[in-house]
């Protein structure tokens, strides 16, 4: 059998491991004196990564993305030319949840708290939410490891096609994994969009008379 292919849970969790699913910015990491905006490029960089190619559209947080943050709501415009921790909280936030979430749905999930901003309490419950966040994550994506190992045992234990080779059918038993994987994406995307859509298209909290 040729050995390119995931012929076991290990091989899995090993490329599991090699995307780095866990590497998240911690909030000690973050800077606690304001930054330019190329500062704040040259952090995201350094932090996210990049792309190989230069071209502004490929860095992970570009001024011209921050710009149209700022213009559709997104993020607090900043104090003179400065940016602080918690635009880089919510940079960092955003960076997160646009590859699942369109822009006005994180407008919607963030606006409890960009509408309340400028209150000081605000900035701390910020920080307070990125720390939660981090570690439900945690845990969250250690329970995604088990579940895979699980999910890919279920696809191996699958009656093999006869007339297949054994490369032919660990081509199948991946097209099968994958298939899996995007199903669960998509029922889990559309479960966050429902959450969004009911209880953060209104006014935010009322107080019951």
């Amino acid at each position: 059998m040729d050995r390119h292919f995931l012929s076991d849970t290990g091989q899995l969790m090993q490329i599991l491991d090699s995307i780095n699913l866990h590497e998240e910015i911690k909030l000690e990491e973050m800077p606690e004196y304001r930054l330019y905006i190329s500062q704040l490029e040259e952090f995201f960089d350094k932090k996210l990564g990049r792309s190989a190619s230069d071209e502004e559209e490929r860095k992970t947080i570009s001024k011209t993305m921050i710009q149209n943050y700022i213009k559709d709501g997104l993020l607090m415009p900043p104090e003179g030319k400065c940016y602080n921790r918690n635009h880089v909280i919510l940079l960092t936030l955003i960076y997160n949840l646009k590859s699942i979430l369109s822009i006005k749905d994180i407008r919607k999930l963030l606006s409890p708290i960009l509408n309340d901003i400028d209150n000081e309490d605000s900035l701390t419950d910020i920080q307070y939410l990125y720390n939660t966040y981090l570690r439900l994550n945690e845990a969250a994506l250690t329970g995604f490891s088990a579940s895979l190992a699980e999910s890919f045992e279920r696809i191996k234990s699958q009656p093999k096609m006869e007339e297949k080779s054994d490369c032919e059918w660990e081509h199948i038993m991946l097209l099968l994994l994958v298939a899996t994987l995007i199903s669960e994406a998509n029922a889990r995307k559309k479960l966050a969009e429902h959450i969004i859509d009911k209880y953060f298209s209104g006014d935010g909290c009322k107080e019951e008379s």
